[in-house]
């Protein structure tokens, strides 16, 4: 029994090795490759080409934090879900709030500012008052929020109805009924805008392109507020794994979680809506693969999800830029290709079903 504990420690650090060194590697890559590749000597070089250093700089260097803030934040948003409603196949885009996001940002990006959001989504977010928070958040942003909230207060109510095995199905069923909704209303709302529609149809599914240092700002505030909500969250949601009744017995308030849990990854998938698009499957995705070889415990599930949400969004992206370049394709694309099979695999899989 003491050499089995030793092997899984030893199989644990070795696994935070790997994941380390991929992170590394798809921070690496999500920076040279492209549509211009770039090389890291001419970059650090002090007498290098200026134009690879601006390219750098100004698109490169901000896409990729973009991209892995965007991982980590739908990563997280996915594990939350996930333990709260002890739900293996509970995630942002299913669930319809990703939708319900994109929806709220569009609904006020059109009555607001007069134009839907552009390729570079500074243009709009220039021309209205910022809010408080050091002046980074935008209408938009507060649009995406409320409708993911909205949202996610609106399947959860719908599938409550339900009990036992049945809510699990009544939530993937509300959800994907309900973002079908939510898409169909955006859609509605962007052909009144069809100078806008092509780049609002790659904004939907999924894309950095464009994207610079001015989006990192307007996401900055709350993507560290719903990081910080999410950990806050985290050890009471270990305690609900026990099921209501021992979390209530154990001194959790289950309703307060339940808006804590809403809110934090309602807050999340709008900043991750916000920065680039709609992207599905990286929070179904990253908590199952992290699930199966790190444990279910919420203090090591959370962050180590989100860091792989990272290496998945950042590859996918690269991907995205260099399969068609100089073209580029959305990252969800990518994702989706990656995800629709890997829930398949899930909804088969009674192992899958049993460690959510």
């Amino acid at each position: 029994m003491q050499i089995d504990g030793k092997n899984k420690k030893i199989k644990i650090s070795l696994s935070y090795v790997i994941l380390i060194v991929l992170l590394a590697a798809s921070v690496l890559v999500s920076l040279l490759f492209g549509a211009e590749s770039l090389s890291l000597r001419e970059i650090l070089a002090k007498d290098g080409n200026r134009f690879s250093k601006i390219i750098f700089m100004q698109i490169r260097l901000p896409r990729t934090i973009l991209a892995l803030l965007t991982g980590a934040l739908l990563a997280g948003s996915g594990t939350v879900f996930q333990m709260y409603f002890r739900n293996p196949l509970a995630e942002p885009g299913i669930m319809g709030i990703s939708s319900g996001a994109t929806l709220g940002a569009v609904i006020v990006s059109t009555l607001f500012m007069g134009t839907v959001l552009s390729n570079d989504i500074t243009n709009a977010v220039n021309t209205t008052v910022r809010s408080a928070f050091m002046g980074t958040v935008s209408p938009v942003n507060i649009g995406a929020f409320l409708g993911a909230l909205a949202a996610g207060l609106l399947v959860t109510v719908i599938s409550n109805k339900k009990t036992g095995a049945s809510a699990t199905v009544a939530l993937l069923l509300c959800g994907t009924a309900l973002g079908t909704f939510y898409s169909s209303l955006t859609s509605i709302l962007l052909t009144a805008k069809s100078e806008s529609l092509h780049t609002m149809y790659m904004w939907m599914l999924g894309s950095f392109s464009g994207r610079g240092w001015d989006e990192f700002i307007l996401i900055l505030v709350p993507s560290v507020i719903s990081i910080i909500l999410m950990f806050v969250s985290c050890r009471k949601l270990d305690l609900l794994s026990g099921g209501e009744m021992t979390a209530l017995s154990l001194g959790v308030e289950v309703g307060r979680l339940r808006m804590l849990v809403i809110i934090a990854g309602s807050l999340a998938t709008s900043a991750a809506v916000c920065a680039g698009g709609t992207i599905g499957f990286v929070g179904l995705i990253a908590p199952h693969v992290v699930r199966r070889i790190f444990g279910a415990k919420g203090k090591t599930l959370l962050p180590v999800s989100m860091v792989c949400g990272s290496v998945l969004l950042l590859f996918a992206d690269t991907v995205s830029r260099v399969v068609v370049r100089p073209a580029e394709i959305p990252v969800g694309t990518i994702t989706a290709l990656l995800g629709a099979p890997f829930f398949i695999m899930l909804i088969f899989s009674k192992r899958g079903l049993k460690n959510g």
